[in-house]
């Protein structure tokens, strides 16, 4: 078998390997002007240890977040004001400032910034 053939199999295998072993929920948020937002449900799910903590403002399914806003159910700001802010300050982790979620067009704060 020539190099180049094993090569190509080698990057196949590696391929799927990356694409398994990537974070199996990453959700894209839609976040107004402000940019959107990459939501990863299993680094969140690691470490809050109740669903309820954020369930209990919107449903456990793909796409409530923007249903709700849609519906007009789900108040400007809500999930991020009163879920994800305090829980990161009570919590004393995660981000606080907006720009620190939101990728606005215009972010060029590097992310491992602590600002």
């Amino acid at each position: 078998m020539s190099i180049y053939i094993k090569t190509i199999i080698c990057l196949m295998i590696l391929s799927v390997i990356a694409i398994a072993s990537e974070t199996s929920e990453r959700l894209q948020i839609k976040g107004g002007f402000m940019g959107g937002v990459t939501f990863s449900h299993d680094l969140h799910n690691n470490i809050v240890n109740s669903c309820q903590k954020c369930h209990a403002v919107f449903p456990q399914k793909l796409g409530a977040i923007q249903e709700l806003k849609d519906n007009k159910t789900l108040r400007k700001k809500h999930v991020m004001k009163q879920v994800c802010i305090s829980c990161h300050k009570s919590e004393n982790s995660g981000p606080t400032m907006c720009y620190r979620c939101h990728h606005l067009i215009f972010n060029f704060i590097p992310s491992g910034c602590l600002l």
